[in-house]
Order: C-alpha cells, then sequence, then structure tokens
C-alpha cells in the first residue's frame, strides 16, 4: 500500500498536470491528431485492422504503447522523428502501479511509458502519446511527465524494426478475411482515445467496410460456414 508521503505526492502531481494541461489547450500546445495523420495511416494495416481505427479505439491503445507510439511514425511523412521509452510520473507516482510493482526494482523500468517526438519542418517538436491520443508540444509535455529516459530509437531504427518485424508481407487482400470475425469486436465496446474522437473513430471503420466491401465479406464467410455444415 502507498505511503501517505506517495499519496501525496500523487495528489500534487495531479494538480500539477491540471494546471499545465490547461495552459496547454488554452496556448495550442496540446492537439488532436489531424487529418493529414489519419489519411496516411488508414492504409496502413495491422491484423488486418488500419492503424487509424487502433490509434482512436480506447481499448486498441491505451495499454500498448510500445506498439501503438511506433505505429504512429508511419504517418509522419519526411519528418524526422525518435520514439523514446521512459518513466513517467503519471504511471510512476500513481499509487496503484506503486503497489503492483513494489517488489520490483523501480530504477530499471518501473514507470516504463514509449511515446514518439516528432520534429516539424517548422522547427517546433511534438510528442505524440498514443494512451491518450494527444499530440503535446515537447517541452509542455517534459513538464508535465519529467521523464526519465531510458531508451531512444533514432528514425532509422524505428523504420527498419517496422519494416522486419510488421509491415514487410502486410497484405489487406489476405488479411481482411479476418476482418468479419475481428470487426465486430472492436465495434461491440466502440470507446474512442478521447471523446472528440468518437465520429472519427465511427468514419474511419465506415471508410474502412466500404474499402474492403465488408458486407461481400461477411455473407461469403456464412456461406462457407454453411456449407461445412
Amino acid at each position: 500500500m502507498a505511503t501517505i508521503i506517495q499519496k501525496t505526492r500523487w495528489q500534487l502531481h495531479l494538480e500539477r498536470h491540471r494546471l499545465l494541461f490547461k495552459y496547454g489547450i488554452k496556448n495550442g500546445l496540446i492537439r488532436e491528431y489531424d487529418e493529414e495523420l489519419l489519411s496516411k495511416l488508414r492504409h496502413v494495416y495491422y491484423g488486418g485492422i488500419p492503424v487509424s481505427i487502433l490509434l482512436l479505439h480506447e481499448k486498441l491503445s491505451n495499454g500498448h504503447c510500445y506498439d501503438r507510439g511506433t505505429m504512429v511514425t508511419l504517418g509522419f511523412g519526411d519528418d524526422y522523428f525518435e520514439v523514446v521509452d521512459a518513466s513517467i510520473d503519471t504511471i510512476r507516482l500513481n499509487p496503484k502501479f506503486i503497489d503492483k510493482y513494489k517488489n520490483q526494482d523501480m530504477d530499471v523500468d518501473y514507470g516504463d511509458h514509449c511515446f514518439a517526438i516528432r520534429k516539424k519542418s517548422d522547427g517546433t517538436e511534438w510528442v505524440y502519446d498514443t494512451s491518450l491520443g494527444l499530440v503535446i508540444e515537447k517541452n509542455l509535455y517534459f513538464k508535465m511527465e519529467k521523464p526519465k529516459i531510458r531508451v531512444i530509437n533514432s528514425k532509422e531504427k524505428t523504420v527498419d524494426y517496422l519494416n522486419n518485424l510488421y509491415f514487410e508481407d502486410c497484405d489487406i487482400e489476405r488479411d481482411k478475411y479476418a476482418v468479419p470475425l475481428i470487426l465486430p469486436m472492436i465495434e461491440a465496446d466502440l470507446i474512442a482515445t478521447q471523446p472528440f474522437y468518437q465520429d472519427k473513430l465511427k468514419r474511419e471503420i465506415d471508410i474502412f467496410k466500404r474499402e474492403i466491401n465488408y458486407d461481400k465479406l461477411c455473407t461469403e464467410r456464412e456461406l462457407e460456414k454453411n456449407r461445412k455444415r
């Protein structure tokens, strides 16, 4: 169980985080995913599902930072970026995590999180935190979370990683036949990463369905099941 001091630190963090978040919203330093990013990720697939859907769906993004924090970079175009593994205060100071990991070495990877830092053509740098579903100006994010950096992966290393492990053989024509099994589970719990993404999440699913002719796939699958009976 967390001590009184640990609980106090957590409450102070929450208040500080709230004030900085409010400041960021007011000054345009916290943003949502833009349309250009989503359109680029709309035709990048993982397990037969567009990455745009994975990022906008709460249960498919929150808690999957190592995968999603890397995948989001596929929408950055020619911009330079890095993918960072670091311990952050929102995890590190949370009493429920302190209790959960109390027997682990908290100096190693306790509170570890993964996020991408994108340097745009105008010189500004932005953190893409896929668990939050938000884009936050780098200096503000570092004030909010005080990350203790463990690993920095360069753009080149990240691109090689994605090519070798995720998308080298990605073929929607092959994978789409699994979608009638997967998509109903996604739609059954359709909660967006942030409330203001709800309509965008529904839109991305509708676009995906049209592009793969989802109704026809479902009909073909049902016919195949009936033939096997």
